[in-house]
């Protein structure tokens, strides 16, 4: 009986084995076509050779993905990056500076210049002699209206949309209103 029972855990113990050599290995067939290709199957095929494969070895570990998960630390070094951001031109470009333009109808197109284009929560207010034209907008092109004759003042200002701050502001710029006198409207009739 003991010899018996000494039998059984011996091919217990090999099939147990054998099962976890089978499971670290896999059989796979290789066969050279007439053209010369490396052909590789699971099952045979005539011509074929049997090729044992370990399959403990041929483990890659992924990368770990670069993505971390924002702490509170890191949103507040996102709030320093925002508050140190500075646009690289910010000026008025069109009238240019000590520029006559000449404007009867009292409109005058402004055109700022603003590099890198505006981030998503920044808008830009323009100035006319130091008062707000308008809302601050997301386009940097204004079309002012009833500008009177005379030498005004434009700056544009870059505005944080959250906090209603000022990011940036140009350098004011000075520029002149031609509009022809009502008091000469006569002389043209005249001519």
């Amino acid at each position: 009986m003991k010899s018996l029972l000494v039998t059984i855990v011996s091919l217990l113990a090999l099939s147990c084995g054998s099962i976890a050599t089978s499971a670290k290995e896999t059989v796979m067939y290789k066969k050279i076509d007439k053209d010369g290709n490396v052909v590789f199957t699971d099952k045979p095929i005539p011509g074929s050779k049997p090729i044992t494969v370990k399959t403990d070895v041929n483990v890659v570990s992924t990368p770990k993905p670069a993505y971390k998960a924002p702490t509170i630390s890191d949103s507040s070094e996102e709030d320093d990056d925002e508050k140190k951001f500075k646009y690289e031109v910010l000026a008025i470009d069109t009238p240019k500076n000590d520029e006559g333009i000449r404007a009867n109808d009292g409109r005058i197109n402004v055109i700022v210049a603003v590099t890198p284009n505006l981030r998503p929560n920044h808008s830009v207010q323009l100035k006319l002699d130091g008062n707000n034209v308008g809302q601050a907008q997301k386009i940097p092109y204004f079309n002012l209206t009833e500008v009177e004759r005379g030498t005004h003042q434009l700056q544009a200002m870059i505005i944080d949309d959250d906090s209603g701050e000022t990011v940036q502001s140009s350098d004011a710029i000075s520029f002149h209103a031609l509009i022809a006198s009502r008091l000469n409207q006569n002389r043209r009739k005249k001519r």
